[in-house]
C-alpha cells in the first residue's frame, strides 16, 4: 500500500473514532499523543515526532524523511458531584402546582421523595478515544510539512444519573439533583490541519499550523416553566443539538538550538469562539403521569437557535537539554542513507530532561448563549387524564427568554510539565517518564459538571520499540483532581426558569433588568436577565483521569 493510500484509509479509521471528544482548554488534560503522554506533556521543545504538527510546528522543519503516525488516547474519566441538603429547600411542598411521577410532595411524611436528601451523582459513560493522525514530510533541507486530524485529549461524553432525568436510590427513582446543570452530554472537537516549519539557519527554525476546527454538540438538561422552584411537576427537559462546520484557529512556534544539547521553543495558540446552528428540543411535563393535576408531555422543536461560546487561548515556553551522542545533522535523511538508520533523538541521544511552562487565557470562556429564535415559546398541556395523548383541559404557552445565559467565567491556568527520555538501547528501546501540574480553572460561582478543570498532578510513564522502520509508543498517565466545593453562598449558576426572576439585574436607566446584555455578561455581572431561578451549583465536584494510549510511526524513504 502507498503512503497516499494508507494516509486515506487511516484518515476514515481516525474520523470513526471521533465521537466523544472534547475541545482544548478547560476539558483538556496534558497532553495530545503517545509520546508526549508519556513524558508528562512535556514535549514542545523535543517534537520529534509528527506530532509536532500540534505542539510546534517549527520542529517540522527537522524530521525526516516522510513519516506516517496514528494513536489515541484511551481515557478513563470518573467523577461525581455532591449537593447539599436535600428537595425541599426551594420550598418545593410549599409552591407546587402539578403532580410528578414521584407523587404529590408532603413535607408532613418523611418518607415522601421531597424529604430526602440530594444523593450522590456520578458521571456513567464509556472510555473515551483521543485519535491523532498525522503525515509529514521533508521535501529540503530545513523545509518540513505537515497534514492531519488532531483532537484534544480530553472526554466530552457522559451521563450523569439515568437519561430520563431520573437517578435510582435504595430502590426508588428521585430526580437528578445536577439535571439542572447537565444529564448528558455529547460533545466532538476536532482539527483538520496542516502546518509548516522552516529553518533559514541551523540554530533556529519558524512553524505555523492552521486549524480548521468542527464542533457538534447534544447537550441535555432540564429548565423550569416556573418560577425558580427546583420542582420536578414543572421540569422540562431540555435538549440542544448543534454544529460548527468552521472554527478556525492557528499554532505559531519559534525553536532556537543555543547549543547543540538544548532546545528552546516558543508556542501560542489561538483560537475563534463557536458560534454554531442548533435545534433547540423542549419537553414539557417531563415527569408528567397523563392523570389530572399533573402536566401531560409535550415536545416543541425550535430550529434556528444559536450556540455561542469563547474559546481558550495558549502560550508555552519548552526547554530541553540532552546528552547527546552524535552532532545534529542539517540533513537528517541524508545522513541517514549513508548510515542506514533514522538519524533522529531516539538514536543521538543518551537521555533528555525537558521542562514545559503553559499559560492558558480563558478570558473568552464567559457565558455559553443558547438563543432560541425570536417569539420562541414551550408548549403546555394540563392533562385531561385520559388516554388521548393530545388530552388536555388546557394549553398555555410558557415564552423564552430571547438570549439564556449559561455562566461559566472559567481562571486563567498555568500548567508546569516535566518529562525525560533514556535510551536504553539506541534506537531500538526508549523509556520514558514525567509529571504535570496544573492550577484549577474553576469559577466556584458558576461551576457544574459539564467541565470541571480543576487543580491537577499527573504522573506519567510510557515507552517506544522500533522495529526497523516502525515505532511502537504506549503510554500511561493517572492524573489526580483535588475535589473542590461550591458554598451555598458563592452558588450561582441558576437554572433556567420561564416565570423566574431570582437573581435578576437591578434596573437602572435605559436597562430595565430583564434582558440579556451580551456586552455585559453574567460573569462579569454576577446578576441574570429575567427567566431564572434558585442557584442550583452548590456542592462538592471531585474527579480523576486514568488514560492509556498506543501510537505506530511508519518511516518512509
Amino acid at each position: 500500500m502507498t503512503p497516499r493510500a494508507l494516509l486515506a484509509t487511516l484518515t476514515l479509521f481516525t474520523l470513526s473514532l471521533a465521537p466523544g471528544l472534547a475541545h482544548a482548554g478547560g476539558f483538556e488534560f496534558a497532553g495530545p499523543g503517545t509520546r508526549a503522554l508519556g513524558r508528562g506533556g512535556a514535549f514542545m521543545a523535543r517534537a520529534d515526532d509528527p506530532m509536532a504538527l500540534g505542539y510546534n510546528p517549527a520542529a517540522l522543519a527537522f524530521l525526516p524523511g516522510y513519516q506516517l503516525q496514528l494513536g489515541s488516547h484511551l481515557i478513563f474519566y470518573d467523577a461525581c458531584v455532591n449537593r447539599p441538603g436535600g428537595y425541599d429547600d426551594s420550598d418545593v411542598s410549599g409552591s407546587w402546582a402539578f403532580e410528578s411521577q414521584f407523587g404529590a410532595p408532603d413535607s408532613t411524611d418523611p418518607t415522601n421523595w421531597v424529604n430526602q436528601p440530594f444523593p450522590q451523582v456520578c458521571r456513567d459513560g464509556l472510555p473515551g478515544p483521543s485519535p491523532q493522525l498525522v503525515f509529514t514530510m521533508h521535501p529540503m533541507p530545513g523545509l518540513g510539512i505537515g497534514v492531519g486530524i488532531l483532537a484534544p485529549s480530553g472526554v466530552g461524553s457522559g451521563h450523569w444519573g439515568n437519561d430520563d432525568g431520573t437517578i435510582d436510590v435504595n430502590g426508588r427513582s428521585l430526580p437528578t439533583p445536577t439535571r439542572y446543570g447537565l444529564v448528558s452530554q455529547e460533545l466532538l472537537l476536532f482539527y483538520p490541519s496542516v502546518g509548516i516549519g522552516y529553518s533559514p539557519v541551523e540554530w533556529l527554525s519558524f512553524g505555523v499550523t492552521l486549524q480548521w476546527g468542527i464542533a457538534v454538540v447534544d447537550f441535555v438538561n432540564h429548565t423550569s416553566a416556573g418560577a425558580g422552584h427546583e420542582d420536578p411537576g414543572d421540569d422540562v427537559r431540555t435538549n440542544l443539538q448543534a454544529f460548527d462546520g468552521f472554527v478556525p484557529a492557528a499554532i505559531f512556534s519559534a525553536h532556537i538550538v543555543p547549543i547543540d544539547q538544548m532546545d528552546i521553543t516558543l508556542m501560542a495558540r489561538v483560537s475563534d469562539g463557536i458560534d454554531a446552528g442548533a435545534t433547540l428540543n423542549l419537553t414539557t411535563g417531563t415527569y408528567g403521569t397523563g392523570e389530572v393535576g399533573s402536566l401531560r408531555p409535550l415536545r416543541t422543536e425550535l430550529p434556528g437557535t444559536r450556540l455561542q461560546t469563547g474559546l481558550p487561548m495558549q502560550f508555552g515556553l519548552g526547554v530541553r537539554y540532552a546528552d547527546r551522542t552524535e552532532r545534529r545533522y542539517r540533513d537528517p535523511e541524508e545522513a541517514g542513507r549513508v548510515t542506514g538508520r533514522i538519524e533522529d533523538q531516539m538514536q543521538n541521544e543518551v537521555w533528555d530532561i525537558e521542562l514545559d511552562l503553559v499559560y492558558t487565557y480563558n478570558g473568552a470562556v464567559k457565558d455559553f448563549v443558547v438563543t432560541p429564535p425570536d417569539g420562541a415559546a414551550a408548549n403546555l398541556c394540563e392533562a385531561d387524564g385520559t388516554d388521548d395523548p393530545d388530552g388536555c383541559i388546557s394549553r398555555f404557552d410558557a415564552p423564552l427568554p430571547g438570549q439564556l445565559p449559561l455562566p461559566h467565567g472559567w481562571r486563567d491556568q498555568f500548567s508546569a510539565r516535566l518529562g525525560a527520555d533514556w535510551n536504553v538501547i539506541p534506537g531500538t528501546l526508549a523509556l520514558r517518564a514525567g509529571s504535570h501540574f496544573e492550577t484549577s480553572g474553576l469559577n466556584s460561582r458558576f461551576q457544574i459538571q459539564d467541565v470541571l478543570p480543576g487543580m491537577r498532578l499527573g504522573l506519567h510513564l510510557g515507552a517506544t520499540f522500533r522495529f526497523d522502520m516502525v515505532d511502537f509508543s504506549i503510554a500511561y498517565a493517572h492524573i489526580f483532581q483535588w475535589s473542590e466545593t461550591v458554598s451555598a453562598a458563592d452558588a450561582n449558576y441558576r437554572h433556567v426558569a420561564a416565570t423566574g426572576d431570582v437573581g435578576q439585574c437591578e434596573a437602572v436607566p435605559g436597562d430595565d433588568g430583564t434582558a440579556y446584555d451580551p456586552g455585559r455578561p453574567v460573569t462579569d455581572r454576577g446578576c441574570y436577565p429575567q427567566g431564572f431561578g434558585n442557584p442550583v451549583n452548590a456542592g462538592t465536584y471531585a474527579a480523576e483521569f486514568n488514560v492509556v494510549s498506543a501510537s505506530v510511526r511508519l518511516h518512509f524513504r
